[in-house]
Parts: structure tokens; sequence; C-alpha cells
């Protein structure tokens, strides 16, 4: 659904998550030079604690500048409760992908609802998003409508919902299902038992 024929910079917008940019790093299919991780001041202990031998190709960088990082990447993860925007539309380039997966609550906003006129929205269920995601500011402010985000399954299911142009803007507002949550689980501990890793306690 998302394809990016390369990607140079990953920004991760909550140093108290920066495992998550680990994560990242370890299993985009494409080619990952660079991942940021913006703090009040942009320390060494950050950086090093995500340096991982198995990613040996991969340059980790702390700044302090979010609109000049935000600029420069092209993949950008959120995980804050902010309730004021904190990727601001203009500063989004052609080809970016945002993941926004922070606090689910009633007023929050990591982008600026305006960037939603220039994007593509995801979601993992519109109705539960409209209340407490990403999609509800722009939804109330009007910019988009809610039959204009698409659910991530039904993406997944439908190609021709994903995109279809290397410069489109795409954002994935997750919110969380429970189902979804399960699901994932099962098939952790499915793989867990093929690869004889893991603890079996008996409760």
């Amino acid at each position: 659904m998302c394809v990016l024929p390369k990607v140079t910079q990953v920004l991760l917008a909550n140093p108290r998550d920066a495992k998550k940019a680990q994560a990242a790093a370890a299993q985009m299919p494409m080619t990952l030079e660079k991942l940021f991780s913006q703090t009040i001041r942009a320390t060494n202990s950050v950086v090093a604690g995500l340096i991982d031998h198995r990613l040996s190709e991969v340059e980790f960088t702390g700044v302090t500048d979010l609109p000049a990082a935000v600029q420069r990447s092209r993949v950008i993860v959120t995980a804050t409760p902010a309730t004021k925007p904190l990727i601001q539309a203009d500063g989004v380039q052609p080809g970016t992908h945002l993941n926004a997966i922070g606090a689910d609550m009633g007023g929050k906003q990591e982008p600026d609802a305006k960037l939603f006129q220039r994007a593509q929205a995801y979601t993992d269920d519109v109705p539960q998003a409209s209340e407490v995601g990403e999609i509800q500011n722009p939804i109330k402010a009007g910019v988009i409508k809610p039959e204009q985000v698409a659910e991530i399954g039904n993406a997944l299911l439908d190609p021709t919902l994903g995109r279809h142009d290397a410069n489109a803007i795409t954002i994935f507002d997750s919110t969380g299902i429970a189902l979804q949550d399960l699901a994932a689980a099962n098939l952790a501990f499915v793989r867990a038992k093929e690869q004889g890793v893991g603890t079996q306690v008996d409760l």
C-alpha cells in the first residue's frame, strides 16, 4: 500500500519510545540511511541506546530542530499525547508517510489538520478514530469527511485503495483495536512455538 523507492530518514517524535525507532530500522525493507530522534536536548545516551550491531549501516542521529527534521524525512512516526500540532503541514514533503500512533483521546493532535488536505488518510476504525484519533480535528474543521478516510483492513484487501503516486502523502491514524491486538499476539505466540523461543508458563 505504501511504496517508497528509498527511505532516507525516519523521525521519531518521542525519545521515550526510542526503541520504536530501532524496530523500524530493523524491519524496513528499503534502504535506511539516517534515523532521527527528537529530544529536548539531543543526548548521546539516547542515541547510544539505539545502536545495534545488526544495523551497522544505519546512522543514528539526535536532533532538536523538529521542523528541519520533518522536511528531511520521508517516514515520520509520532508517539506523543500532543494536543497541539507537532508536524506542520507546510513542512511535510511529497512522498512522505506519517504513522500517528500517539495517545488516543479527545483533543489529541500530532499532525496539523491542514495536512489532511494534501494527504490520503488511513485508520483502523473510522468511527473510533473520528472520536479519539488524529482525524477528529480535520473532520471537525471540515477539512475532510469520514468517508474520505480508508480503513487499513480494506486497503490491505483492495490494492486500489493504496498509494498510486510516489509523490503522494499518506497518513496512518492508529487508534488500536482489541481484535487486532489479539491477532498479533496469537501470531507472535505461534511463531515463537515454531522457532522454539520464549518461556512456557503454566497459569
